[in-house]
């Protein structure tokens, strides 16, 4: 394995870190908030943390007016995408929008083999298998439930628009998270990671909008602020990595940030793990390393 590649799995590992103890805190900080509420905030500091990362980079320009759009663009589908994940969150239980919602990791990794030429090999699909599983059963851990869904009727209609509300956010998310790879053509990371944020934060801006309620200004609100923070910097992260690697590895490896989060919330939450929590937490961890070693 080259220094290179080395060097950009060590950034994805940087990014699952970050990610996952933001993640845990999430929990208290959304406290309280509603879904449309929180994305709002969490869009708000990443933004800020985006902008900082901008000022520090090594090129805080910007280059031609096609990757500029492109790079908004990219965050107008992950701005689209998170809403109707909120929207999801009032047709279907919590625990089954989180889990619906990491399937968008096969539209991406399908997009990077068939347009991008990606190799296929045993090591690489045995460790998306192990990855993908082990990412669905430990994303229904209770930890991830931090915004305060709407309580509406659990008729077969409503839950019908719920998996149709479900199936466009895995669609949308999948295919913005392949285009993070060729914008990364034109862009540097920092460059993507603030164009993202700014059309990200637009649209929860405008969804809080018409939607509401409106924010009210307490330290929780600074807390969930704080969050979004922890989530801008890390993405700075994924970008530097995803640069180096097939996105089929970066996007699916990114998803063992779910792993701290429940660990973390075992050591101080004292939830327990149980075997299948814990049989998860070593298919992911598999899986993850698999696709590091498939990388080389």
């Amino acid at each position: 394995m080259t220094t290179a590649m080395t060097q950009s799995l060590g950034y994805v590992a940087i990014y699952v870190a970050l990610a996952g103890v933001a993640s845990f805190i999430e929990m208290p900080a959304g406290r309280g908030f509603g879904a449309f509420q929180l994305n709002a905030l969490i869009r708000t500091g990443s933004l800020a943390a985006a902008a900082v990362a901008l000022a520090f980079g090594h090129r805080p320009g910007f280059p031609a007016d096609r990757y500029i759009f492109a790079g908004l663009g990219i965050g107008l589908l992950s701005g689209v995408g998170s809403m109707l994940y909120c929207f999801g969150l009032d047709y279907l239980p919590v625990s089954l929008v989180v889990t619906l919602s990491n399937l968008y990791i096969v539209i991406t990794v399908v997009l990077g083999i068939v347009v991008l030429h990606e190799p296929v090999t045993v090591l690489k699909i045995t460790g998306l298998i192990c990855i993908i599983a082990g990412v669905l059963i430990l994303a229904r851990a209770p930890v991830r439930h931090a915004a305060s869904p709407e309580a509406r009727p659990g008729s077969t209609p409503v839950q019908a628009r719920g998996f149709a509300i479900m199936g466009s956010y895995i669609v949308m998310i999948g295919v913005s998270a392949f285009l993070e790879k060729p914008a990364l053509k034109g862009l540097t990371p920092t460059q993507l990671n603030v164009l993202m944020g700014i059309a990200m934060t637009a649209v929860a801006g405008i969804a809080l909008a018409v939607k509401g309620p409106r924010l009210p200004m307490t330290k929780r609100t600074l807390g969930g602020v704080g969050v979004g923070v922890m989530i801008g910097s890390a993405s700075v992260f994924y970008f530097l990595g995803l640069r180096g690697l097939p996105v089929s590895v970066a996007s699916a490896a990114s998803n063992a940030s779910v792993v701290v989060t429940v660990v973390l919330s075992a050591v101080f939450l004292h939830q327990p793990l149980g075997r299948t929590r814990g049989g998860a937490i070593v298919l992911t961890l598999l899986g993850a390393t698999l696709l590091g070693l498939s990388a080389s």
